[in-house]
């Protein structure tokens, strides 16, 4: 696993080999929800509003972006055109499609069932934490 410094640890903690917030598949979901929003169109919008919307600590590459937008559209999720930009080049727009509603209340449905347990997880743990010689705290309030 590669190591660097993630957000959540920092780099005053040296190098992190930790996958905390990497769940870049999340970004699919997080692209649909903006699509179905009404609230970005086009590559760079959605780029924006994902470090928003994005359900990770990690840095969003553009790549992964692009790269899930081309998955989505080939399974027909979502349909793009070419618009005229404002001053500048053409822009590849892109509509979330029927199947694509359908495909994103099938991620709602996942991700509540997962939020459930993953809530469920932490509750199980809070008590571990609470033991002497266990540190509670995260690590924005180490000192």
């Amino acid at each position: 696993m590669p190591r660097g410094h993630c957000h959540r640890h920092g780099a005053q903690f040296g190098p992190c080999s930790c996958s905390l917030g990497r769940l870049s598949r999340l970004v699919e979901p997080a692209i649909l929800y903006l699509l179905a929003s009404g609230q970005a169109r086009y590559g760079y919008e959605l780029l924006d509003l994902l470090r928003e919307e994005a359900m990770t600590d990690s840095e969003i590459d553009a790549g992964v972006v692009y790269r899930t937008l081309q998955q989505v559209e080939r399974a027909g999720c979502v349909v793009s055109d070419w618009e005229p930009g404002h001053g500048g080049p053409k822009r590849h727009v892109y509509r979330i499609t029927e199947l694509g509603r359908t495909h994103l209340a099938d991620w709602t449905t996942v991700l509540q069932r997962r939020a459930e347990q993953m809530l469920s997880f932490v509750e199980r743990c809070r008590p571990l934490l609470a033991e002497p010689g266990i540190a509670a705290t995260g690590p924005d309030e180490r000192s």
